[in-house]
Order: C-alpha cells, then sequence, then structure tokens
C-alpha cells in the first residue's frame, strides 16, 4: 500500500535526534518523519519547508523570546504566509522552584504576531495536546497542499496498477521547526515520548518508493513474406 510521506524537522535546542510518527488524515495514512536540527533556522531549512512548531518552555523568558528571533530569521529566506504555523507553549519544565512566566495573554499575543497562528499548551509528562499539535500540523499540511495542487491543476491519472492509480498526492514534504531554549541549559522534552525513535534510520530508509511507469513498445507482428 502507498502510503504519502509527510517529514517535519525539529529544532530542539539543546536536544537531537531523528523520529517518525504515523498520522490519518481525511482516511488517508501518512508517515510522519520528523528531524530535530537543533538551531535556527536557515536559508536551505526555511526554504524546504512546509510546516513549523514554534516551542517555547513557559518557565523561560529566553526561549519565549527566541521564538520571535526565530521567526524574524526565517521571515527573511521565506514568505511566512506560504507555511502553515503552530505555536506551542510547554508546561514540562514548570515547577515550585521554576514557577510560570509565561501567561496566556503574552502567549496568544505573540500567536497573533505569528499572522494568528494555532495555539497549544502541551504536557509530554501527561500527554497533554501532544498527538493533537502533531494531527493539526499534518491536517494544515494537507490542506495546504491540495490548495497548490487546484491553483496548479488536476493531476494527470496513470493506468492502474497494483501499486498505484495516479500520481495525486505522491508525497508530501513537511517540516516542522521547534525552537525551544532554557536558560540554565537544561534537557527539554522533545516529544520523543509520543513518537517512536529511529537513531539508526538512514535517508535511504526513510525514502518511499513511487513506482515509475515505462512505456512498453506495443509488439509487432511478424508478417509473411509475399512471395
Amino acid at each position: 500500500m502507498f502510503v504519502p510521506l509527510l517529514s517535519l524537522i525539529l529544532c530542539v535546542v539543546p536536544a537531537g535526534g531523528r523520529f517518525k510518527k504515523e498520522i490519518v488524515v481525511d482516511g488517508q495514512s501518512n508517515l510522519l518523519l520528523i528531524r530535530d536540527e537543533g538551531g535556527p533556522p536557515e536559508a536551505q531549512f526555511s526554504l524546504w519547508v512546509d510546516a513549523v512548531i514554534f516551542v517555547f518552555s513557559l518557565e523561560d523568558e529566553i526561549s519565549f523570546q527566541t521564538v520571535y528571533h526565530y521567526y524574524s530569521r526565517m521571515a527573511n529566506y521565506r514568505n511566512t504566509a506560504e507555511v502553515p504555523l503552530v505555536l506551542v507553549g510547554t508546561q514540562d519544565a514548570i515547577s515550585s522552584a521554576n514557577p510560570r512566566v509565561i501567561d496566556d495573554t503574552r502567549a496568544r499575543k505573540l500567536s497573533n504576531d505569528l499572522k494568528r497562528c494555532t495555539y497549544y499548551e502541551t504536557c509530554a509528562t501527561y500527554g497533554l495536546n501532544v498527538e493533537r499539535v502533531f494531527q493539526d500540523v499534518a491536517q494544515k499540511i494537507v490542506a495546504t497542499r491540495k490548495k497548490q495542487q487546484l491553483s496548479i491543476g488536476p493531476c494527470k491519472s496513470l493506468p492502474n496498477s497494483p501499486s498505484h492509480s495516479s500520481v495525486c498526492s505522491a508525497q508530501v514534504a513537511a517540516a516542522v521547526h521547534i525552537s525551544q531554549q532554557t536558560s540554565n541549559g537544561g534537557s527539554l522534552s522533545d516529544y520523543s515520548s509520543s513518537v517512536p525513535s529511529t537513531p539508526s534510520t538512514s535517508q535511504k530508509e526513510l525514502r518511499i518508493h513511487v513506482p515509475q511507469t515505462t512505456n512498453t513498445p506495443t509488439p509487432v507482428r511478424k508478417q509473411s513474406k509475399r512471395r
């Protein structure tokens, strides 16, 4: 069965890694590839991404301000209106020693500044909204790709085969940039509890093969020689 590909890039400071997760959108199973870049968006990254998640820690003012910096950095390379954005505030590091410093009003103002993107508060420890964030991102990516396909025109149909019936939605490349920093340099949640880790996964293993059709020459009937 052919499964469309959605690849996500996560930039979490100081964590890193690659993960994958299966997401179902409109009854279609999609393989979500998640990659942690561990830094601010560069030109190549900004031009490639199809979705971005900005993550900050609700008890860390520095991580909150970093979102503005990363967003501005990305806007230098790419029209952010073309990219689905999601803002996430994490509760995992909140404690009596590290109280919450970013209230809901400031967080929602930031989401408005980021072209009115969706805002979630998550807690990986209890699984609060973690699945919902990835589901929302996947839906936004698929919806964006459908709009792009409609603007380009209908996909050309190919002859039915055991592996596919058309070239529509062959694969969806998506990237999610997750920015998160702490002033004390502590370890932060990178949602690894919600997605299976693939530390040894190679680019070859992550690639989904799309069968190519070849024109088969029409057999030529042998004609009898005229005497």
